[in-house]
């Protein structure tokens, strides 16, 4: 894996830069000198430190990092074995390859790595070095690499040359690529692909296969000179397209035309058929319903199937969802879900012995449905506790007294490598008592990190730790806010890592946006904060509770509500409500909910706050914790929000 903090700035920019720390004490200002290439304060500073310090590595590495590309291979391997015991190593080997390549450094290239990086960007550098030195299996690892729909970073534009000058990567492959980017929905890597295509014998299939994307109800004037090979992948292509912009049209000239369309490649007919039946199922079309309904009788799918279950479930088709759950895999049907509707189901129908006894079933695991069955039968909730074991003693470990010292520096980021590589190097018997360690000295998102690692999914003490608990309180009684919802918030956004960071930008503990971070700092008559202030835990958890309690405003006290729209934004939230004649109960609306993730958010969310409360507040009351009156016993439409 490679570690993004480290590499994300060398490939992207090609520069090495930090923001400035205030040297408070002598590795900060040794660290801040080596970060800024301030090598006569790097002396100084090293100097009171002495050569015997802990974090004595993390100095070296920029000192090395700082000498590249013109560094020796052998001062990488050697620091290597100085620090066996560290991530740093591979950290300096992935800066190192990129340097390398980018002066043409081969032969160093070649000896920082004995086998190829899992990251994309190195894989491609190593198989280049690998190339020049006449390594044959390069080319066939690039032609691998280039059959993805997704585009591939510039890193691997030399090798990918490579393999196309001598014919690895061949017209074939980039009309499979073509393919693949359809299927990926990636017309802006149709067109780059295009003009390395000749007109024969795939240019005229490549702008039909354009063309498709932009209408796919082109597939009916497709050429018949067309080689049927190229000919089938077309009419498969389509039919997808078709399935997505047009689901009616799709399901009927697949039934009735696909004959005389020549389509007969039976592996592409059921690919596209089962498209089909998807977006059918989804989106709930009338008009599919009878060819839907007989496809999946007759071909299946679990994901399919399960789709048009819960499809039941939105419709209330209380007699007809048993029959669906009934074909769903023996696991599915015994997972708290699907015997939570299956109890509805039988309750609706009228067998009430049926539905208690299915919900009995339900309660027995710690999740949402489990949760909500035990509401239906008046029973506890069953949270099935296991106790930290802690059988030996961990040894004296030099990695923890790094990530102590890390840590104690506000330098939470390299903490967080340091404890990664130690748990990816452990068993899951050092992980565990890693987890129990972590967790006494409260070093709260490393401890649930480890409760993952060592998949101790019963140990909840490691998995909801009180994180943050005081904060969480005293900024809850501020806003008149439920900490318990607040901190299960941010242990499903972040597992309470305070430097986390989304791939679009959300930040911390509750992971805000620096858009809305902004505007409720600056309701609140304050400043906008910088990301440095949005990361600090207690700045985002003031911002985060505050922008919760508004949302709770915003959605009359109901929590489905505002955690729906703190997921997906408030705006949706009116788009998935019905008009008042066709309000639906809670539980239905829960499942109806569009997007998969905001619906696991909801339920993760209202199960979390339930484990925290139950653990950390008050383990005596188990039960009816999960939803509030007024959110269980209400109607789920527009009417809601209308005021």
């Amino acid at each position: 894996m490679v570690r993004s903090a480290v590499l994300a700035l060398v490939m992207l920019t090609g520069a090495w830069s930090f923001p400035a720390l205030a040297a408070d004490t002598p590795f900060q200002e040794a660290l801040h000198a080596a970060r800024n290439n301030d090598w006569e304060g790097l002396s100084r500073a090293q100097a009171r430190l002495g050569d015997e310090h802990p974090l004595q590595a993390y100095l070296e590495f920029h000192r090395l990092r700082a000498a590249l590309p013109d560094l020796s291979p052998d001062r990488v391997a050697d620091y290597a074995r100085r620090y066996p015991d560290s991530p740093l190593p591979n950290d300096i080997r992935q800066l190192a390859l990129v340097a390398y390549a980018r002066d043409s450094r081969w032969d160093a290239a070649r000896a920082v790595y004995d086998k190829a990086p899992r990251s994309l960007e190195l894989s491609c550098l190593y198989w280049h070095a690998q190339w020049q030195a006449g390594n044959e299996q390069a080319l066939t690892e690039a032609r691998q690499l280039w059959l993805s729909g997704n585009s591939r970073p510039s890193a691997c534009d030399p090798i990918f040359n490579a393999a196309r000058q001598k014919g690895v990567i061949g017209q074939a492959e980039i009309w499979q690529r073509m393919e693949l980017a359809f299927y990926e929905r990636s017309p802006g890597l149709m067109r780059y692909l295009r003009p390395m295509l000749d007109d024969q014998p795939y240019g005229t299939a490549a702008d039909l296969l354009m063309d498709l994307y932009g209408d796919p109800e082109q597939i009916k004037a497709l050429p018949k000179s067309l080689p049927d090979d190229q000919r089938q992948v077309l009419l498969a292509a389509g039919f997808r397209r078709l399935a997505y912009t047009d689901t009616v049209t799709a399901r009927q000239w697949f039934e009735d035309d696909r004959g005389d369309l020549g389509f007969t490649d039976a592996a592409l007919i059921e690919r596209s058929g089962q498209r089909i039946a998807w977006y059918s199922t989804i989106r709930g079309i009338e008009d599919n319903r009878d060819w839907l309904d007989g496809w999946l009788r007759n071909h299946g799918g679990d994901s399919l199937v399960d789709q048009r279950a819960r499809r039941a479930v939105i419709e209330q088709q209380w007699d007809e969802l048993p029959d669906w759950i009934a074909l769903l895999p023996e696991s599915e049907r015994k997972d708290s879900r699907w015997l939570y509707w299956a109890g509805r189901a039988a309750e609706e129908n009228g067998d009430q012995q049926r539905a208690r006894d299915l919900w009995q079933q339900a309660a027995a695991q710690r999740n949402f449905y489990g949760f909500l069955a035990a509401d239906r039968i008046g029973e506890p909730y069953h949270f099935a506790n296991a106790v930290p074991t802690g059988d030996k003693t961990l040894p004296d470990l030099a990695a923890l007294t790094r990530i102590k010292m890390l840590r104690e520096q506000d330098e939470s980021g390299l903490a967080w490598s340091e404890w990664n590589w130690l748990m990816w190097h452990s068993n899951e018997s050092r992980q565990r008592q890693l987890a129990q360690y972590a967790l006494d000295a409260g070093w709260y998102d490393l401890t649930v990190q480890a409760s993952i690692q060592a998949r101790a999914w019963d140990v909840l003490a490691w998995r909801f730790p009180a994180a943050h608990q005081q904060r969480f309180q005293e900024a809850g009684r501020r806003h008149h806010l439920d900490p318990w919802l607040a901190m299960a918030i941010a242990r499903r956004e972040s597992a309470f890592y305070p430097n986390a960071r989304s791939p679009v930008g959300a930040l911390g503990l509750m992971q805000l946006m620096p858009g809305t971070a902004a505007k409720v700092s600056r309701e609140a008559g304050q400043g906008v904060p910088g990301e440095q202030q949005v990361l600090n835990p207690s700045t985002n958890i003031e911002l985060g509770t505050r922008y919760l309690s508004d949302l709770l405003d915003r959605f009359n006290g109901n929590r489905l509500l505002a955690l729906a729209a703190y997921n997906a934004g408030p705006g949706r939230i009116a788009q998935w409500l019905a008009e008042e004649d066709d309000a639906v109960p809670v539980d239905v609306w829960i499942e109806s909910i569009p997007f998969r993730e905001t619906r696991d958010y909801v339920q993760a969310v209202l199960t979390y706050r339930v484990l925290f409360e139950g653990l950390h507040g008050n383990p005596e009351n188990r039960t009816a914790m999960l939803l509030l009156p007024a959110e269980a016993g209400t109607p789920y439409s527009l009417a809601m929000i209308e005021d």
